[in-house]
Formats: C-alpha cells, sequence, structure tokens
C-alpha cells in the first residue's frame, strides 16, 4: 500500500543559480522534470534578490559567477536564514574554496562538469533535511498545541462537572414551576423559554466535558465506510444546494472507533462546511487507506491509516487564522445562544486525538477548505 503524498508537503521550491545560459537551461529541464518548484537566476545579484522575494527551501549555485560569486551570494543568504540547503557546483576542488563554503554554510558540493548522478544525490540530501526541518516544525506546532488545550481542558472539565451539577437543580425546578403553571399563560411560555435555554446550556457542558476528556469511549471494531455516507446523507438532504462527491468505497478497513464520536466529527465537519457554502456549492468526501512510513510529517507512528478528507469549495480561512482553528473557543462565526460556542473544531481535535489519530486543515481563501483526518486501522489479534 503506497504511502500518500501530503499536499502541503509534497513540493519543495529550489532557486537555481547559474550565469551559463546553457547550462542553465540543461540542469533546469532536469530539476523541472523531477518535481521540484523551480525558480532561476543568472547571476548572484538576481539570485540574492530572488531568494528575499520567495525564501526557497534549496538554492543550487554555481561558485564563479560575475557581479556576485556563489559564495558571497551564500554567505548573504546565511545571514537571512540558517534553514535553507544550499548545494554549490564548482570546477574548482581547490582546497581553500571548500573550506570557505564550509565555514559559510554551503550543505552539499556538486563538481562541474555535472554528473546528474551526483548532483540528484546532493539534492536528495538535502530534501531531507528540509522535510526534516517541516516534520519538526509540525511536531513543534502540534505539541504546543496539545499542551495548550490540556491546560484548558482541564479547566473546562473540572468546570463542566460544577456547571451540570448546578444546572441539574436551575433545570429540574424550572420544568416544576412550569408543571404547575396555567397552559397557554405567558408564565408558561416564559418558563418554556427558560427550561429550552437550560437544556442548551446542559448540551454546552456536554461538549465541555467531551471537549476536556474526547467523551466517555465506547471503542469497538467498526466499517468507516457506512458511518460516513449516514452523516453526510443526514445532514445534508436532497433540497439542499449542496452537490456532494462522495468518494468512499465498500471495503475500507475497520477502524477501532466510538461510534457516536466520530460520527459527532464528521457532522461538525458537513455543518462548517455547509456553513461556508451559503449560496450552494460541492462537498467532496473521500476515504481511503494509505501507509506512513516512519519520516510521515504527521507526527504519527508508522503503519497503516485510513485517510479521511472532507473538502468544500467555499469561502476558505485567511492564512492568517488557520494555525487557531482547532484552539479552543476560537471562531469567528456570530456569538450567541447557538452560534459562536468556539468548540466545533477543538471538539473534533479532541476526539480524533483520543483515537490515537491526526486531524489538519488546509485551506486557501475564496478556493475552499480541505479538512484531513487520519485514523489506525484496526489490527485484529486472529
Amino acid at each position: 500500500m503506497p504511502e500518500k503524498p501530503q499536499l502541503i508537503y509534497s513540493d519543495i521550491s529550489l532557486l537555481y543559480v547559474e550565469d551559463e545560459a546553457a547550462t542553465r537551461e540543461q540542469v533546469s529541464r532536469v530539476l523541472s522534470s523531477r518535481g521540484y518548484r523551480l525558480t532561476t537566476a543568472e547571476n548572484g545579484e538576481q539570485g540574492l534578490e530572488r531568494f528575499r522575494e520567495q525564501s526557497p527551501d534549496i538554492v543550487l549555485t554555481d561558485i564563479m559567477m560575475p557581479r556576485l560569486n556563489g559564495l558571497e551570494m551564500s554567505r548573504a543568504i546565511r545571514e537571512i536564514s540558517s534553514d535553507t540547503q544550499i548545494a554549490c557546483m564548482t570546477a574548482f576542488n581547490d582546497a581553500s574554496y571548500l573550506i570557505d563554503a564550509i565555514d559559510i554554510g554551503v550543505n552539499q558540493f556538486v563538481l562541474k562538469p555535472v554528473e546528474f548522478t551526483r548532483l540528484f544525490t546532493a539534492l536528495d540530501r538535502c530534501q531531507e533535511m528540509v522535510e526534516l526541518r517541516k516534520r519538526q516544525q509540525i511536531l513543534e506546532a502540534e505539541n504546543l498545541r496539545a499542551k495548550k488545550i490540556e491546560a484548558i481542558a482541564i479547566l473546562a472539565g473540572g468546570m463542566a462537572h460544577d456547571f451540570n451539577n448546578l444546572l441539574q437543580v436551575i433545570l429540574g425546578y424550572v420544568s416544576l414551576a412550569r408543571m404547575n403553571a396555567e397552559p397557554g399563560s405567558k408564565t408558561e411560555s416564559l418558563l418554556a423559554i427558560a427550561e429550552g435555554a437550560s437544556d442548551s446550556a446542559k448540551e454546552l457542558g456536554v461538549r465541555l466535558l467531551t471537549f476536556a476528556k474526547g467523551g466517555e469511549a465506547f471503542m469497538k471494531p467498526a466499517e468507516p465506510g457506512p458511518i460516513i455516507r449516514k452523516s453526510v446523507e443526514d445532514e445534508l438532504p436532497p433540497a439542499m444546494s449542496i452537490k456532494t462527491v462522495i468518494d468512499v468505497p465498500d471495503d475500507l478497513p475497520r477502524i477501532m472507533l466510538d461510534v457516536d464520536k466520530i460520527r459527532q466529527v464528521f457532522v461538525n465537519l458537513i455543518t462548517n462546511a455547509c456553513e461556508a457554502m451559503p449560496n450552494g456549492g460541492l462537498l467532496h468526501v473521500l476515504a481511503e487507506p494509505v501507509s506512513l512510513s516512519i519520516t510521515n510529517s504527521l507526527g504519527l507512528q508508522p503503519g497503516n491509516y485510513l485517510h479521511i478528507l472532507f473538502e468544500d469549495n467555499g469561502t476558505g480561512i485567511p492564512p492568517e487564522n488557520l494555525p487557531k482553528v482547532f484552539d479552543p473557543y476560537f471562531t469567528t462565526k456570530e456569538m450567541g445562544c447557538q452560534k459562536g460556542m468556539g468548540l466545533g473544531l477543538a471538539l473534533c481535535h479532541s476526539i480524533i486525538k483520543h483515537h490515537q489519530g491526526h486531524i489538519h486543515a488546509e485551506s486557501k481563501p475564496g478556493k475552499g477548505t480541505g479538512i484531513h483526518i487520519y485514523l489506525p486501522v484496526y489490527q485484529s489479534n486472529e
């Protein structure tokens, strides 16, 4: 089962700086064919300008160039970024050049005339370091989010217990008073409103407990396909102006899960997608088995997983908000009794984490949003 590339980590940006036009054209064709997101420059000054504009992951440069040579450009790049991988190509194997390059922070060397096998080896090493750095950044961000959520969850859990105990008293007396009120009277009507608000508050208490502990887990091996399809059918009746594309095969592997909690995740994500498409649109739901290696970018243990995607073509999420969408009480919705509780995606995050899985969002403003979920495949001992 091949490992599926993750969209946000699948491409590497590369700046290639070479003053010889024929060499630049030849090498550029080969680099583009290997899938690099390529930018070229004709000299060191232009290369430095392109670097400042684009911040590429890898810089591949000739050393001997007019105006600003490759080592001078590399030194300037190192003052801007310590993370960028730099590979130098040169026809000189003089030790002084190599020492200077190492002192500057050049990561790889390729001798001219270029042998593409050696060039690919050098760039593969650079790419490994780029991907390692990205994985570290993702894990650091995930660990920071987990610590933040854990701290808030401890507080929320304690408050929810006390809140529910007090609410039971209020709800009991409101219900009792309503039973004794004259049917159809203004008093009975007002008590009905109070009872409804108390029920909403009770639901909020349940959501707080779910966020704090992931809910009381009733885990069992289950077929995910019917759960996904039923969630979409229930939340998107035919009368709605949202079209769906459901790529959910019948032969998906079983998952160890709490059916009710996972359904709650799916319903939350479908609801969010609908709200992002108030004038109609397309909801794409995909489920597929994937195999993650030890070098996966998600912070998950290597093994077999089910990848589930909910993708809409709605309004999208602004880049400055994307890192915060799973934070508790972060919301851009209207505040009120029902809207703007700010727990929807935080609940999803908590539930998925309690299933030993991973959830993340990708979005482009005006293009839409995709929520990716990874859940470990059930491994039977039989």
